[in-house]
């Protein structure tokens, strides 16, 4: 279930397995396209682009899985596609 005021956005490209977190998350699903994610935190990859942490989460709030994303691989959501104002 998601928390208010968290943030949200929408996975654009298949983001690579070896990303997954396989500690995280119930083993219902990988990552796909078009699955939308709760965003946890930020940092740099060793690369020096901007990546973080996402967690996909089911309709009874289980966690589906976590993987690191690069900021190029989501799309944040509006507001009103998070159930805000």
């Amino acid at each position: 279930m998601s928390h208010p005021g968290t943030y949200k956005a929408r996975i654009i490209c298949a983001i690579p397995l070896e990303r997954l977190h396989p500690s995280a998350g119930d083993g219902t699903s990988a990552p796909a396209i078009g699955d939308i994610v709760e965003l946890d935190h930020g940092f740099t990859a060793p690369d020096g682009r901007g990546m973080g942490l996402v967690y996909c989460v089911g309709p009874s709030g289980n966690v589906r899985w976590a993987a690191d994303v690069y900021d190029s691989e989501i799309q944040a959501l509006p507001e009103q596609e998070m159930g805000g104002a």
